[in-house]
């Protein structure tokens, strides 16, 4: 424990936002030296600021900041969510393609495919989109959705349908398969939502104003007071202001490829692995190269040749 505590230290240049962090605290350093000189020489009159003034305007700026943290976080968790029931909906449905069909090798080649391709799909939508072709599995198919995940959803359905025509699968059966396949365009429309639906401008933009009024004037109010011991006080009060906006703004995002934002290859990589272990692996790919393009997943081959 004494050791994580020690690491939230010595590791503090690791934080995402450091380098934003670390330019403000010099611009605060080099501010608070400029009030402490000129108030000392007298270049500029301390103004007579009343103390419960600067406090009432500090609490205020901390519950708006509290406000905006827990905002931007609960876009985070909600993502998160999302994707922790993508990854059950897919094993679910493989599970029970598995129980229910016996699927023949390239049936599960095909289910494996669209499964782990629908993840990457999401993944690559919320960001700045792809190929059909462009996944595994289909790269001879010449149509060029602009919903990748939806064409792949489409597919899963039709497949589906195929086999109650066949009577390879009952209606109870159907009803079962077909929960989980309503949920990943649900789990697809909650996730368009987040990323669609930004924070207010008008209210970011103010409290962005207010962040930066209040490191204007604070340092006026305590540096003729403490002297030099105002720097290290600023600094505090500059990390963490400055600091919670930034991963506020992170945050609010969290489809995106920072290190603050959600770890989407690595869940889509867990997926495929999933997906090959109860499916069972028909080639002699690894999991993960199955959730890579075939012109990507031909160069790990000749290089491991």
């Amino acid at each position: 424990m004494a050791k994580g505590w020690l690491q939230v230290f010595t590791r503090i240049h690791e934080v995402p936002v450091a380098r934003k962090i670390y330019i403000a605290l010099f611009g605060m350093f080099l501010y608070t030296l400029f009030i402490h000189w000129s108030t000392r020489e007298r270049f500029v009159q301390h103004p007579a600021l009343d103390e419960s003034g600067g406090i009432a305007v500090s609490l205020l700026i901390g519950v708006l900041l509290v406000l905006r943290t827990n905002s931007a976080y609960d876009r985070w968790w909600e993502g998160r969510k999302l994707w922790g029931q993508l990854v059950n909906d897919t094993r679910n449905l493989a599970l029970k393609f598995n129980a229910f069909v016996n699927p023949d090798p390239e049936e599960a080649r095909h289910l494996r495919d669209c499964l782990a391709g629908f993840a990457i799909a999401l993944k690559e939508h919320l960001r700045s989109g792809l190929k059909l072709n462009s996944l595994r599995g289909f790269e001879n198919r010449v149509e060029d959705p602009e919903h990748v995940p939806a064409f792949i959803s489409q597919d899963l359905y039709l497949l589906l349908k195929s086999w109650r025509q066949k009577e390879r699968i009952d209606g109870f059966e159907m009803m079962q398969l077909d929960t989980h396949m309503k949920a990943l365009m649900d789990i697809c429309g909650a996730c368009e939502r987040i990323r669609s639906t930004p924070i207010a401008l008008s209210y970011r933009a103010v409290l962005r104003q207010g962040i930066g009024l209040y490191l204007i004037f604070h340092p006026w109010l305590v540096t003729p007071e403490l002297g030099l011991w105002a720097v290290p006080v600023n600094l505090i009060t500059t990390y963490f202001l400055v600091g919670l906006e930034l991963i506020a703004e992170c945050i609010e995002e969290p489809f995106g490829k920072g290190d603050d934002n959600l770890p989407l290859d690595q869940i889509c990589e867990n997926i495929a692995k999933s997906l090959d272990e109860i499916l069972g692996s028909t080639t002699s790919d690894t999991a993960f190269e199955s959730a890579l393009d075939s012109d990507a997943a031909a160069t790990i081959r000749t290089e491991e040749e």
